[in-house]
């Protein structure tokens, strides 16, 4: 009998992903793997009641789900960001929180300057004008600038803008980033001008977010701080959608403040409405929150699963990407 145990809760969130992956890593390991799909917090209680580790896709870890699993001492959220996990409330129980910071990095990099790409050569907006006018207009649409002349400023400076930052570099662009949790040696190492928020929100043609969603995070994309930013602003998000306000983006692409935009993700997902207010705009190119997807990435991701809750339970330590380690031992 195995002496530990893992649950994973909702493998119908993505039904075709190779959960074989993690279930190897972890039975080689000697932890039983559960590959579940759990519709409802009493089947959560009743199937991962007794596990040790507990991971979620989309499935949502609420302080009232967290207080009825007593057994539980690690989660682990397969992706990015974590705010499906009530961290708080796992933190006040003993729990290491985990997510994957690392295994979409270049993925999610590269897709934030595809988007960049797209919006400032405008690609989907002339496709789209060529098959719904069935006008050749080379001019269509907005001014077009040289990359070199154009400032990109990064919202967030972690591990995935510092990608997309060493390949912004290839085009010339004038980059400064805002990150109030780094040191100003990060910014210099990247070759970044360390900024505030306003500044950004000042001097930036591009504007790039990379933050994980958090109350003080959500809508900080509204009414107010995109009327601080530059006439013809270009927005990307390939982060979270709740930190832009869709009602004010809206508003700002209908006056003209925003140019374009280049969207992973929104503030409701999924949206599977042809009458969505975005659509109205041809400057708005959005992506199904695909940034992270690759065939590697997806290896790695259900890899890297395994070989946090094995560095946990089988090796001893404290993971590398438990995002609660300084709280748990304050907590000591």
């Amino acid at each position: 009998m195995a002496k530990f145990k893992y649950v994973l809760l909702d493998r119908h969130s993505v039904p075709d992903a190779d959960y074989t992956v993690e279930a190897k890593v972890l039975e080689d390991a000697g932890i039983e793997c559960v590959i579940a799909e759990c519709k409802s917090d009493d089947e959560v209680v009743e199937i991962a009641g007794d596990a040790d580790a507990i991971g979620t896709i989309y499935y949502q870890l609420t302080p009232e789900l967290i207080s009825r699993l007593p057994n539980c001492k690690l989660m682990i959220r397969y992706g990015v960001g974590y705010d499906h996990i009530n961290v708080d409330q796992a933190t006040k129980q003993g729990i290491m929180v985990c997510n994957l910071p690392d295994y979409c990095r270049i993925d999610v990099a590269t897709h934030t300057i595809a988007l960049i790409l797209d919006v400032c050569r405008k690609v989907t907006l002339h496709d789209r004008h060529l098959r719904t006018a069935g006008e050749w207009n080379d001019i269509y649409g907005y001014p077009v600038h040289r990359l070199e002349v154009l400032s990109l400023g990064f919202i967030g400076f972690g591990r995935l803008a510092q990608s997309t930052a060493k390949l912004a570099k290839a085009f010339d662009l004038k980059i400064s980033a805002y990150d109030p949790f780094l040191p100003a040696e990060v910014f210099a190492e990247n070759g970044v001008k360390q900024v505030e928020l306003d500044e950004i929100y000042a001097n930036s043609d591009i504007i790039s977010i990379h933050v994980p969603l958090t109350d003080d995070t959500y809508h900080m994309i509204d009414e107010d701080s995109i009327a601080k930013m530059k006439d013809g602003v270009m927005i990307i998000n390939t982060s979270r959608g709740g930190l832009i306000s869709t009602d004010a983006l809206y508003d700002g692409l209908k006056s003209g403040k925003i140019k374009a935009a280049g969207l992973d993700v929104l503030d409701e997902e999924p949206v599977n409405d042809t009458e969505f207010k975005l659509w109205e705009f041809d400057n708005v190119v959005v992506t199904p929150h695909t940034a992270y997807y690759s065939i590697e990435s997806g290896f790695e991701q259900h890899q890297k699963v395994g070989l946090t809750v094995v560095d946990a339970f089988i090796k001893g330590v404290v993971p590398y990407n438990c995002v609660n380690a300084k709280e748990l031992e304050k907590a000591k």
